[in-house]
């Protein structure tokens, strides 16, 4: 075939030589290389491109894809309740002999290593290479891939013992070496032994399988002969390794027979009773079975060996025989690779409980914000098990050891209080994943309980371990939940409520469905027995339905809200040096009368607060000296975490940027504040012309400004009253608070005002804030009269400004600009993009472009302000929120005055 493929490539060759040289090329060369082309074109070039690695793969692959298929096909009439059954009539004593069997062929499989040890003369204890051997093999047999499972358990375990990485390897490969002659040895025998044992299995004659061993059993004496006459090795690049000799060869013959007998003798002992091929013949089928299953490449040869023992038994039945395969299968790898795990994690944690200790505890610490929402998963499946249990009927047999001890009484109340608990429950799961420690403390009380009503309604043991389990993990877990906030005051999440229906409507449509036989009359209801589970059913299904109807009417009706009432005098008082003292104007917004403290521990600064919803916002920065800012913010937090709040600060300022962005906040622009530098402001020369114009046009109009002492606010706080009437009934405004001022006597009298006149009566009016350092000067409730003249609020402002120039400050706070200066570039944020479109298209809401336009007249620096929030998809809420706190804020401070 290689020449007939040459041929035509040759002549093409010889073209290209001649044109090659009529061009001044080498002929020559054009076409040996063209020779050389077609050679590797060629059959032998193509077996050169098979990557040979990978061929075990692909012919394991091809014997589980055929013992799938054969598989379906003979189990195709068999049911899961036939192999059911199958495996119940399997005594206990005959699995407890199948895994002392076991036992022996793992200990017979020490042999292995000790074969390989021995031939690289090296020397660990045999403790240790029995331990070795155990858990590489139990791996090995489980998980398959030998090289990276039972060579990683190798490499680890004996590398201790001062094996070298060579030697380690060396191990390895002879274990795999005199494993393969163990393995093939007993199957060799016993194909010269028991040949026609194989014919359902490879249809071949009795004396073909006979040769087939007799071929088997000559090449290992073969091979053992030879290695007497001449060690042999095997080179890997600079390494070599000296192949078993003649001793080593027998040994590992006797071991694999010691081995593959013990093994079978597992399976041999649960199988079922019937007509018996005999011992012998079976351990031929078995040792083929084996082989096929570890050429497969599966782990522990599944499917593959299994399909082989169907094939080479068809005298078995079919269910019978599947059942001992799932037993042997739990006895002989399952049981020793669970004990082989343990083993090993043991030797680990013994060996390295320094480093164990810090991954647990790095573990631990990456898994403690998970443990709540696990936790309350599991509540909630908790309370789901014990509905749908209630739902279901009891079984007899146990309803029948439980009447001789329970009385009746007993055992209804427990069935129905189980299911009022289990819908309880999957309201407490929200608590617990909001880290309450009421919702902590009430479910551990109602899992104990519905443990407990579980065992008395019917012997339910099984949902009687489930709650167990998962007090326990309530237990160990105590430490996540420490929010002291009212369970039933939080409103559970939409998708929430949606679980609560789901799982209620289950276990609804579970016990209907079950009882549909059952006709309906009313004297179901008061039916009282241990065997009428279905009156049991209706009367848990009514208790659980009232009970989610007052659960809902609680909720719905309960608000309780002890952080969000506007703080005590006595409070108010402790604040005040601090208010005094703080070169932010704005810690003058405490004295309103309707927000909260959380006081530095120092008692050297505070956060002032409201609570609106599941939000608690801290109006600006904290109030203390820079190097307390930090501990404040994360003071603030831990305590809306405790209480399963959302931390919020608004209107903060970039000075402090650094703080919220370490303590896990995100950041949203809420506008620009105007700050005029005073040292700049002038009324003189061509700069001050348009304020100078302004100013002499409204005092051309007969306005003047002046200011009021605080000490003499008292005489005139009656106009005040009425001018701040008339512009919330000329502009249709309710009061407004929490980061503004709004009107009261006591707040007021506080301050100076700035007032504007006109023909003897007050126009206009603001008060002043004024900063500790003589840094800042700013104004906080502004009112006018409707009918007062043009420009008086331009002469307020100009009368204000040279007041603070003139007191020797550095700066006066125009007050900010919503949503002034936000970014609007495609690629900003989606609050940025909508929040410029509101400043550009929103006038009719609100003057948000004038109101910028004004301040920019006493050209001010711009400075922009924040929110921090905790991210996520909460802004719409938050932002909600501070507008309805900012709107209520006036009616809490005036209720408690009231009050």
């Amino acid at each position: 075939m290689s020449r007939a493929v040459a041929a035509p490539e040759r002549n093409d060759a010889s073209v290209a030589a001649q044109q090659a040289a009529v061009r001044g090329l080498d002929a020559m060369a054009v076409e040996r290389a063209a020779v050389e082309n077609a050679e590797a074109g060629g059959i032998g070039g193509l077996l050169r491109r098979i990557d040979w690695s990978k061929a075990g793969l692909v012919v394991g692959l091809l014997l589980f894809a055929a013992a799938s298929i054969v598989l379906y096909h003979l189990l195709a009439e068999l049911t899961w309740t036939d192999v059911e059954n199958a495996i119940a009539r399997v005594k206990w004593h005959e699995v407890a002999m199948a895994a002392g069997a076991t036992a022996l062929s793992y200990l017979a499989l020490v042999g292995y290593d000790l074969l390989a040890l021995r031939h690289i003369r090296a020397k660990v204890p045999l403790r240790a290479v029995a331990f070795t051997s155990f858990v590489s093999h139990a791996f090995t047999y489980t998980l398959g891939f030998g090289v990276l499972t039972g060579g990683a358990v190798r490499w680890r375990m004996y590398q201790g013992y001062g094996l070298k990485p060579a030697q380690i390897l060396a191990v390895g490969m002879l274990c795999a070496v005199t494993f393969w002659l163990g393995i093939t040895g007993v199957a060799g025998l016993g194909l010269v032994l028991e040949p026609s044992m194989l014919a359902p299995l490879d249809g071949l004659d009795a004396r073909l399988n006979l040769a087939i061993g007799a071929v088997i059993v000559g090449a290992i004496l073969a091979w053992v002969v030879a290695s007497a006459i001449k060690p042999r090795t095997v080179t890997i690049s600079d390494w070599t390794m000296p192949l078993p000799g003649a001793g080593a060869a027998l040994g590992s013959v006797l071991v694999g027979l010691l081995d593959t007998t013990a093994a079978a003798c597992a399976l041999w002992l649960i199988l079922p009773d019937g007509p018996d091929p005999g011992f012998a013949s079976f351990l031929v089928v078995f040792a083929i079975a084996t082989v096929l299953g570890v050429v497969s490449h599966v782990p522990g040869g599944v499917g593959v060996f299994e399909a082989t023992m169907i094939v080479a038994l068809p005298l078995v039945p079919q269910a019978d025989l599947v059942g001992s395969l799932l037993l042997f299968r739990l006895v002989y790898y399952a049981v020793p690779f669970g004990l082989a795990s343990a083993l090993l994690g043991a030797y680990e944690v013994r060996h390295r409980r320094e480093t164990v200790g810090r991954i647990a505890g790095t573990l631990g610490s990456l898994a403690r914000p998970l443990v709540p929402r696990a936790a309350g998963v599991a509540v909630f499946l908790g309370g789901v098990v014990l509905l749908l249990s209630g739902a279901t009927p009891a079984e007899h047999d146990r309803i029948r050891v439980l009447r001789s001890f329970v009385p009746l009484p007993f055992v209804e109340t427990s069935h129905f209080a189980a299911s009022v608990i289990g819908l309880v429950l999957l309201v407490v799961a929200y608590g617990l994943v909001r880290r309450m420690t009421n919702a902590w403390r009430l479910a551990i009380l109602l899992l104990s309980a519905g443990a407990l009503f579980s065992v008395l309604k019917g012997l339910d043991f099984e949902e009687a371990i489930v709650c167990t389990v998962v007090v326990c993990l309530l237990l160990v877990s105590r430490r996540e939940f420490y929010r002291q906030a009212d369970l039933f005051a939080v409103r559970p999440s939409f998708e929430w409520i949606l679980a609560v229906i789901v799982a209620i409507g289950a276990s609804i449509w579970l016990g209907f469905f079950v009882w549909r036989n059952v006709e309906y009359q009313n004297v179901l209801w008061w039916d009282f027995g241990y065997h009428h589970d279905a009156p049991r059913f209706m009367r848990a299904t009514l208790g659980v339905f009232v009970a989610a109807l007052g659960i809902a009417a609680y909720i719905l009706l309960h608000r309780s809200q002890p952080a969000a009432d506007p703080a005590a005098p006595d409070e108010v008082a402790r604040i005040l040096p601090l208010v005094a003292a703080s070169p932010r104007s704005e810690a003058n917004l405490a004295l309103l009368g309707d927000k909260r403290f959380v006081l530095a521990p120092d008692g050297r600064g505070f956060v002032m607060y409201g609570v609106q919803g599941r939000s608690w916002i801290s109006m600006g920065d904290p109030v203390a000296d820079d190097g307390e800012v930090d501990d404040l913010v994360w003071q603030f937090k831990e305590l809306v975490d405790r209480h399963g709040g959302m931390p919020v600060f608004y209107q903060v300022t970039t000075q402090h940027l650094p703080a919220y962005l370490d303590a896990g906040f995100s950041l949203a622009k809420l506008g620009e504040e105007a700050w005029v530098p005073l040292t700049r402001f002038t009324l003189e020369g061509g700069e001050g012309r348009r304020l100078r114009q302004a100013k002499a046009k409204a005092e051309r109009s007969g306005a003047s400004f002046a200011m009021v002492p605080a000490a003499e606010v008292g005489t005139i706080i009656d106009e005040l009253e009425e001018v701040s009437n008339l512009w919330l009934t000329q502009k249709g405004n309710k009061e407004k608070g929490f980061s503004l001022g709004f009107w009261s006597r006591a707040y007021m009298l506080r301050y100076d005002q700035a007032v504007i006149r006109h023909e003897g009566r007050i126009v206009a009016f603001a008060n002043i804030w004024r900063g500790a350092d003589r840094r800042e000067y700013t104004v906080d409730l502004m009112r006018y009269r409707p009918d007062g003249p043009a420009g008086m609020m331009d002469l307020l402002f100009i009368g204000l400004l040279s007041q603070a120039k003139s007191e020797g400050f550095a700066w006066f706070n125009l007050g900010m600009a919503p949503l002034s200066g936000l970014a609007t570039h495609r690629l900003a944020s989606l609050w940025s993009r909508i929040g410029a479109f509101l400043y550009r298209r929103g006038d009719r809401f609100y003057n948000f472009e004038g109101l910028r336009a004004f301040k920019d007249k006493f050209k001010p620096e711009w400075r922009p302000k924040y929110l921090a929030f905790p991210g996520g998809l909460a802004l719409p809420q938050i932002l909600m929120d501070v507008t309805g706190l900012i709107a209520s804020s006036p009616r809490r401070a005036l209720s408690e005055e009231i009050s």
